[in-house]
C-alpha cells in the first residue's frame, strides 16, 4: 500500500522523453509448407500490428502509466514515420515534437511470427548521427520544454539521436534546472558529466562499462555485486539498477546495500521492451518522491506486467494498481477489465460471468462457483458494494465488507477475477465483458433477471444453476442471530 500512493502522485507528473523512435511492426500468421526457393517455411500472414518501439515504447509506457510527457525524436518522412506517428496518436502521445527528415529512414523492426513463434526480424533505418540542422532544432526543443518538466528519461539506442552536442545540451539543462533524470543507453560513458539521478544498464551492458568479462547463470549476481560501487562512480550517479533477466535486477545505491529484485521468469520472445517499462516506471517513481529500493520496486513490478503479455506492450496504471495491491484477481477498475478481456479474447477464451453479493461464503456459494467456471475458460465475479447490499438486504447487510467479500472469492480456484459494482444491476459490468455465458444461481428464473435481453442482445447466453437447497446467506444469518438471543445476559 505504501508503493502505491507514489503512483497517484505522478499522475500530475510532466516527463519529458527523449531518444530514438522506432516502429515495431508484428507480422502473424501460419505456416505449412516450405519453400521451394530454400528450406525455409512459407508463412501466410493474417495481421499486421504496429506500435512504439525504442524510446517511443518508452514514452508510450509513461502515458500508460497516468503521466503527461512529452516526447523528442527524429523520424523520416516515410510511410514507416507515418506510422509510427499514427500509433503515438492512438495512445494519447503528441506528435509535435517530432522532428521529420528527409535525410533520415524511420528506425524499424520487422518480426515476422507463425503461430506466435518468432521466425524472423528485419531491422531497417538510419542510424548515423544527426545532421547539424536537425541537431539546431532539438536543441531548440530541448530548451524549450526542459524547464517545464519534472522528469527527464533518455532511451539512448545508439541510433544518432543522442551527439556529443545534444547530451551537452541535456548537462547544462540539468546544471541550470535540476530534475529526476534516468539514462537507459547503450554507452553509458557518454553521460559521465551529466548529473545523473539513475542508470539501467542490463548485465552486457555493465559489463562493457565496467570491463570485465561476461559470466553465465547466477554467477553473474555475485560478480556484479562485487562492481556496484564502482559503477555508480564511473558514471557519477545515485542509482544503478542493472537488469540480469533470469536472475532478476540488482539496485546499488549509494551510501546503502546492494539490494536484489527477484525476476519473473518468461520466454524471450515475451520481453519484447520490457526495458522500457522498466525505466519508465522507476523515472516516475523516483520523480513522485520513492526512495531508491522502493522505486526499483515498483519498476519492476511493471515490467512483471508486460513480459506476461506477446509483442512490445505497456503497462497501464491500473493493472500496476492491481499488482501492487497483492490480488492479482481483483481488479481495480473498468479500464483495466477492458485490458483483460480484449487478452482473453485475443486467446480465445470462453468467458463466463456472475454477480452477487456473496456476504457469508457457504458451501452452496462454493459448488455455484465451481459449477459456473466449468462452463467456460475464465470466471468473473461482480460483487455488490456495501451500500447496494443495505438497499437490497436491509441495514444490518453486509456481515462482511467489500474488501473481505472480494478477498475471500479471489481465493477461491474457480475464480479468475472480482470487480466491485455499485449500481443496482450489473448491466455495465455486462457491457464490458460481453459474457460468453451470464450465470446465476437456481432461486432465480430467466424473467427474474433484467440483464436477460442485454445479455442476448450481446450474443451471450444465460444459464441457471441448480439451487443448493437448505443453504443461504440469510438462513444462516437468522440461526446466529437466534443463537445469540438465547446465550443469558452478561
Amino acid at each position: 500500500m505504501i508503493a502505491q500512493q507514489y503512483l497517484d502522485k505522478w499522475t500530475n507528473l510532466h516527463v519529458l522523453a527523449i531518444g530514438e523512435a522506432m516502429l515495431d511492426c508484428y507480422l502473424e500468421g501460419t505456416s505449412n509448407r516450405l519453400c521451394r526457393e530454400a528450406p525455409v517455411p512459407i508463412v501466410d500472414i493474417s495481421s499486421l500490428k504496429d506500435v512504439p518501439g525504442g524510446a517511443a515504447n518508452t514514452a508510450a509506457n509513461i502515458a500508460r502509466l497516468g503521466a503527461s510527457v512529452s516526447f523528442l525524436s527524429v523520424i523520416g518522412t516515410d510511410l514507416e514515420g507515418d506510422r509510427l506517428k499514427r500509433t503515438l496518436q492512438e495512445r494519447g502521445i503528441s506528435t509535435h515534437n517530432l522532428i521529420a527528415s528527409t535525410q533520415r529512414q524511420t528506425l524499424l523492426k520487422q518480426r515476422i511470427s507463425s503461430d506466435s513463434q518468432l521466425l524472423l526480424r528485419c531491422d531497417r533505418g538510419s542510424t548515423e548521427n544527426i545532421d547539424p540542422q536537425i541537431e539546431n532544432q532539438l536543441i531548440e526543443n530541448l530548451n524549450r520544454l526542459y524547464p517545464t518538466c519534472d522528469a527527464t528519461v533518455i532511451s539512448d539506442y545508439g541510433g544518432g539521436i543522442l551527439t556529443p552536442r545534444i547530451i551537452q545540451t541535456i548537462a547544462q539543462l540539468q546544471t541550470q534546472y535540476p530534475r529526476t533524470l534516468v539514462v537507459d543507453s547503450k554507452q553509458l560513458k557518454n553521460f559521465q558529466s551529466v548529473n545523473i539521478t539513475a542508470i539501467k544498464p542490463n548485465y552486457q551492458q555493465a559489463i562493457q562499462l565496467l570491463e570485465i568479462s561476461a559470466l553465465k547463470g547466477k554467477e553473474r549476481i555475485q560478480q556484479i555485486v562485487d562492481w556496484g560501487a564502482k559503477l555508480l562512480d564511473l558514471i557519477n550517479t545515485q542509482l544503478a539498477a542493472v537488469t540480469l533477466d533470469a536472475e532478476g535486477a540488482i539496485i546499488f545505491e549509494r551510501n546503502n546495500p546492494p539490494y536484489i529484485i527477484p525476476s519473473h521468469p518468461t520466454s524471450n520472445s515475451q520481453a519484447t521492451g520490457a526495458g522500457d517499462t522498466f525505466v519508465s516506471g522507476l523515472t516516475l517513481a523516483l520523480a513522485a518522491g520513492a526512495a531508491g529500493k522502493l522505486a526499483a520496486s515498483i519498476a519492476s513490478a511493471t515490467a512483471a506486467i508486460v513480459v506476461t503479455q506477446p509483442g512490445t506492450t505497456t503497462c497501464s496504471l491500473s493493472a500496476l494498481h492491481q499488482s501492487l495491491s497483492g490480488n492479482q484477481k481483483l481488479v481495480v477498475s473498468r479500464e483495466s477489465l477492458v485490458t483483460s478481456i480484449q487478452e482473453h479474447r485475443n486467446w480465445k477464451h470462453k468467458i463466463v460471468f456472475t454477480n452477487g453479493c456473496f456476504d457469508l461464503l457457504h458451501l452452496g456459494h462454493v459448488t455455484y462457483l465451481k459449477q459456473a467456471k466449468q462452463l467456460g475458460d475464465i470466471l468473473i465475479v461482480g460483487v455488490n458494494s456495501d451500500e447496494s447490499i443495505r438497499q437490497l438486504k436491509g441495514a444490518n447487510r453486509p456481515v462482511n465488507c467489500l474488501s473481505d467479500r472480494l478477498a475471500i472469492l479471489s481465493a477461491l480456484e474457480s475464480v479468475d477475477y472480482v470487480i466491485p459494482f455499485a449500481e443496482s444491476t450489473p448491466s455495465e459490468l455486462i457491457k464490458i465483458i460481453r459474457p460468453d455465458i451470464y450465470v446465476k444461481g437456481g432461486d432465480y428464473t430467466p424473467e427474474m433477471l433484467p440483464e436477460v435481453p442485454l445479455i442476448e442482445e450481446l450474443g451471450g447466453e444465460v444459464k441457471i444453476l441448480p439451487y443448493v437447497s437448505n443453504i443461504s446467506t440469510t438462513a444462516i444469518v437468522n440461526r446466529i442471530y437466534q443463537t445469540f438471543s438465547k446465550l443469558p445476559s452478561i
